[in-house]
Parts: structure tokens; sequence; C-alpha cells
């Protein structure tokens, strides 16, 4: 993968845009060029080190900055590293109770390693037929949950540079990078480490083929996106 490029200018632009606000699910893993002849261990100190939501996303100097005729979010469904809208990843159970009503969460459950963890699924005031997003939380009665992942499948929810549920893989690689490719519970998903997202591929646009055996290379740009993942 090629190293990116941040842009002062949306530092800038996209610090200021969130100033006013209030991981991945583990599987095998392959490396981006790999073949996919073998599997990825992820070496240590992958997962970037800046504070979640702290650095602009990623950009290739060469890279247009936005991708033309992308919806341009707003500051409730803007994504950015470690962060969607007001929900930052980290944040403790009772403050996403503090900025998201009581009336757009539901109570659930996820299974991690034989574990029964909490979980939210969260509706959109805005729009409340769309898909929920979903937080995944960590942590245990005595100390306390907090936030560990979050799944979204709506379509407004998308980065200052308009890539979300609906975009063409291709766009996402080229702006946000590539790290690697992985078979999770919530579908084959790319990853780009340096912004702490994984992309989900619509299964329909994949070859035929175990999902351990395909590589970057043959997921067609067009792909679509269906799901984006925050993780740390």
């Amino acid at each position: 993968m090629q190293h990116r490029v941040y842009s002062v200018s949306k530092f800038l632009a996209v610090s200021t845009l969130l100033a006013g606000l209030a991981g991945c699910d583990s599987s095998t893993t392959r490396n981006a060029n790999d073949p996919g002849t073998a599997p990825f261990a992820p070496a240590a100190g992958t997962t970037a080190t800046a504070s979640p939501g702290s650095a602009a996303v990623a950009q290739d100097a060469s890279a247009p900055t936005t991708n033309p005729g992308a919806p341009t979010p707003d500051s409730l469904h803007l994504l950015s590293p470690g962060r969607a809208g007001r929900l930052l990843l980290g944040m403790r159970e009772d403050r996403i109770k503090a900025v998201i009503p009581a009336s757009l969460l539901r109570a659930t459950t996820y299974q991690d390693k034989g574990q029964t963890l909490p979980a939210y699924e969260m509706r959109d005031a805005q729009r409340p037929t769309a898909p929920p997003t979903i937080l995944h939380l960590i942590g245990d009665s005595a100390t306390g949950f907090r936030l560990r992942r979050i799944r979204i499948y709506d379509s407004q929810y998308r980065t200052a540079e308009g890539i979300g549920v609906g975009s063409p893989f291709g766009a996402a690689r080229q702006t946000l990078g590539l790290t690697k490719v992985r078979n999770t519970p919530a579908g084959f998903a790319a990853v780009s480490g340096e912004v702490q997202m994984a992309w989900v591929i619509d299964p329909k646009s994949l070859p035929a083929k175990h999902p351990e055996e395909i590589s970057s290379s043959e997921i067609p740009p067009a792909a679509r996106i269906t799901g984006v993942l925050l993780y740390q």
C-alpha cells in the first residue's frame, strides 16, 4: 500500500466541522499485496496511534479530495477515524445515552469469543426508515462498558470525501488506502488501517471463491460498499 499524505487544509476543515460535536471483527486477514495464499498476521502497532477522530482522512496528493456526485455529509453523519457523527470509539455507555435520545436506541447483544456482550441498534431521527447503525460495546458491569466498534449501513454517513455505503470500492481505495482484506462476521471487507475503517463489499461483486482465497486485486473497482466498520 502506498503511504498517503495528509492534507493540511483537509485536516483543518474536518477538525473545524467536528469541534462542536459531543474494531474490526477478528477473523482471517491478508495483506493487500498478498495473492491470498497465506493468512495475514497484523504486526504490532498496525492500528493507528493517534487519538480517534484527531486526524483528517488520509489523502493521496494526486487523488481528488471528493468523489464527483457523492453526497456531502452533515456534521451528524460525518465519518472520520474513530468517529461517526457524535459517536466516538471508546465513549462510555452513559455518554452514548447522553448524546443519543433513548427513543433511538434499542438494546441488543452480540457474540465475541464465546461471550455475550451488550450492543445497541441506533435509529436515525432524520430518516427513521434507514438501516440502523450497530454499536458494539466492550467491558463488564463492574468497570462499565464503552464503545468498541460501529457498524454502519446507512448511506447518509460519509467521509469528507463522500465515501460511504453505496460508494464504489475503487474510490475508497484511491482516497483512503487499503491495508488488507479480511472475512469478518459482517462480510468480506477491505481494511484501511490509516483511517481505521473497513469497507464491507457487496458479495455479488466478488469472484466465486471462498472468502479466504480472495485477494484485493480481484475486487472490481466498481464493486459497491454495503457497510462501513469503524474500529480501534
